[in-house]
C-alpha cells in the first residue's frame, strides 16, 4: 500500500489513525459536534502535521460511501454530515468515506487474517455492538449505506423478544446483560462456575452462530474473520462457535473461521488501504 496516505478511524471517543505502515497518534472525538465541522478540523489538522497525498476516512452507523456521507451515526450524533467533502475542503487532499466495519473487513482481507486466502471475506467485529461487512474476492467492500447492520434488527418473540441482535450477540450486550464492565468478566465468572454466567456466555455464542450462519448462506464467504472485544476470549469463543456455527449450516460449505489480527487498528488501516485505491485510480 502506499505510505504518504492517512486512514482516520472516527469513533465515538477517540480518532484513530494510520500512517506509514503503523498507528498513528488517537485523539479524542470533538463532543456536541452535531455538525462535524470540528470533527473535520481535527482531522484536516493532523493531515497539515505529515505529507499527506489521500485521506482515508471510517465511522460507524449508517454510511454513504459513493455520496461520502455520514447518514446516521448514532455515537457521534449525526445525521447526513458530507464528512468526505469537510475533510476534502479542509485538508485539499483527495478524501474518501466507508463505513468502519466495512474499513475493517478490507483490511483483515488484504493485509489480516485474510491475507492469502481465495474468495470473499466476512468480518464480524463483537465489540460494543455488531455490524458484518463482506469483502469480495478482489478485496473491495459490497454494499453500501445501511448494508450490514444485521445487529439493529430486532427478535420479535422467544426469550429475547424486543431486543436488538446486537444486545444478544455482542461483548457489549453480554456484559448488558449480566450487569458486568465487559464481556470478560462474565467470562471469568463462568470459568468460576457461576451458572448465570456460563448461561449468559452459551446465548451469546448461539446468537452468534445463528447471525454468522444466515449470512454465510447469503453471501457464500470463503473465510469468516471474527474480531471485536469477544474475540479476544480464543478458544473459549471459537471453540464452541465453531461447533454452534458448524452445526447451522448442515450441508452446505463450511467457510474457515478464523480470529482477526488487526485488532483496533482495522478501521483506520482499511480507510488507508481504500484512500490508496483513489491515488491509484487516478
Amino acid at each position: 500500500m502506499q505510505t504518504d496516505v492517512l486512514g482516520v478511524d472516527v469513533g465515538g471517543t477517540a480518532i484513530k489513525t494510520w500512517w506509514a505502515g503503523a498507528a498513528g497518534p488517537t485523539v479524542p472525538t470533538p463532543r456536541d459536534d452535531g455538525t462535524g465541522e470540528r470533527t473535520a478540523d481535527v482531522i484536516a489538522g493532523l493531515a497539515a502535521d505529515l505529507p499527506v497525498s489521500a485521506i482515508g476516512l471510517a465511522v460507524p452507523g449508517i454510511v454513504d460511501d459513493e455520496a461520502g456521507i455520514a447518514r446516521h451515526s448514532v455515537n457521534l450524533g449525526w445525521r447526513d454530515v458530507p464528512l468526505r467533502a469537510l475533510v476534502s475542503e479542509r485538508s485539499g487532499r483527495p478524501t474518501t468515506l466507508t463505513h468502519d466495519v466495512r474499513a475493517g473487513g478490507v483490511a483483515e482481507w488484504r493485509t489480516g487474517a485474510g491475507a492469502g486466502r481465495d474468495g470473499a471475506l466476512l468480518f464480524a467485529p463483537l465489540g460494543t455492538g455488531l455490524a458484518l461487512a463482506l469483502v469480495d474476492a478482489s478485496g473491495r467492500p459490497a454494499g453500501n449505506g445501511w448494508a450490514g447492520e444485521v445487529g439493529q434488527l430486532r427478535y420479535p418473540s422467544g426469550p429475547h423478544a424486543g431486543l436488538r441482535v446486537e444486545q444478544v450477540a455482542s461483548a457489549g450486550g453480554l456484559a448488558a446483560r449480566f450487569g458486568a464492565p465487559d464481556a470478560a468478566t462474565v467470562l471469568a465468572a463462568s470459568i468460576a462456575g457461576d451458572a448465570r454466567a456460563a448461561a449468559a456466555w452459551d446465548e451469546t455464542v448461539e446468537a452468534v452462530a445463528e447471525v454468522l450462519a444466515w449470512a454465510v448462506a447469503v453471501s457464500g464467504p470463503a473465510t469468516v474473520v471474527v474480531g471485536g472485544g469477544l474475540a479476544l476470549a480464543g478458544e473459549a469463543l471459537f471453540a464452541p462457535l465453531r461447533h454452534a456455527f458448524a452445526a447451522r449450516l448442515g450441508e452446505l460449505p463450511h467457510p474457515a473461521l478464523v480470529a482477526a489480527e488487526h485488532g483496533s487498528s482495522a478501521g483506520a488501516l482499511g480507510a488507508a488501504l481504500l484512500a490508496g485505491d483513489l491515488l491509484a485510480a487516478g
